[in-house]
Parts: structure tokens; C-alpha cells; sequence
């Protein structure tokens, strides 16, 4: 579970995290806000997964054994993880 940046509550899972967008906000079950994960974190995710994958790319080239690309999918968890679910969410606050 996720902050919820209106409540401060851990109430935000980690699908509805990753899923949010500023288009399509994550909504908080206790307070009812709407929130979203900036793409300048997906874009971080991507790039470091690209940059890890070809490492792993160029291990199993110079090794000539393809069991070295199974690393690209810790790669990916990895890039979720470090650049997506630490990253703090932005609460769009609506006007009344």
C-alpha cells in the first residue's frame, strides 16, 4: 500500500498506482482523492530497464548464451520498483 498524498494514509495499492495517470487518477478509498503518478517516472522506469536490458544483452552476446536474457525481467521489476513505486504521487485538487 501507497501514501495517499490528501490523507497520508497507506491506501493506495500498487496496481492503481502504476495505472494512474493524470487522465485517469487513482481514487483513495478513505478521503476520496484523486491522485496520480507524474510519466517523468514511467520515462526513468523505461530508460533505466533499456539501459539494464542491454547490459544483459551484451553479457549474453560476448557470453554466446541466451540464458542471460532472462535478466531482463528482474531488470524491468527492478526499474518498477526504484523509479515507480518509490516515487511520490501528485494529489489534483478539485475546485468547488
Amino acid at each position: 500500500m501507497h501514501e495517499c498524498p490528501h490523507c497520508k494514509q497507506d491506501s493506495i495499492t500498487s496496481l492503481q498506482k502504476l495505472c494512474s495517470v493524470a487522465f485517469m487518477p487513482a481514487s483513495c478509498p478513505h478521503c476520496h482523492g484523486y491522485s496520480y503518478l507524474q510519466m517523468v517516472h514511467g520515462l526513468k522506469a523505461l530508460i533505466t530497464w533499456i539501459i539494464l536490458s542491454w547490459v544483459f544483452i551484451g553479457i549474453a552476446l560476448h557470453q554466446r548464451m541466451t540464458m542471460y536474457l532472462i535478466g531482463t525481467i528482474p531488470a524491468m521489476m527492478f526499474a518498477v520498483d526504484k523509479c515507480m513505486l518509490k516515487a511520490p504521487m501528485r494529489a489534483i485538487i478539485l475546485r468547488k
